[in-house]
């Protein structure tokens, strides 16, 4: 069984691709390849602002929903009493 040495702390150094298969193993590190990026130029800051509302309100909403369903079940549960 090889030596396995240790860093300071105890762990175990790490040895690049040691655990790779030996036709993926590499010398020099890949580099991936640059792609000409298309002129994308996103959203725009008006439609980020209507979808960041619209995604607020909602949230609003479905908190308020559960309030509302909670307050009527704890309403309806002390009434049993």
């Amino acid at each position: 069984m090889p030596e396995i040495s240790t860093t300071p702390s105890g762990l175990p150094v790490r040895v690049p691709q040691a655990n790779l298969a030996e036709p993926l193993r590499t010398d020099e590190p890949q580099v991936a390849d640059e792609r000409d990026e298309p002129d994308d130029p996103g959203r725009s800051p008006e439609e980020i602002k209507r979808m960041m509302g619209s995604y607020q309100r909602g949230t609003r909403q479905g908190r308020s929903a559960a309030a509302e369903a909670l307050g009527n079940q704890a309403a309806e549960g002390e009434e049993g009493q």
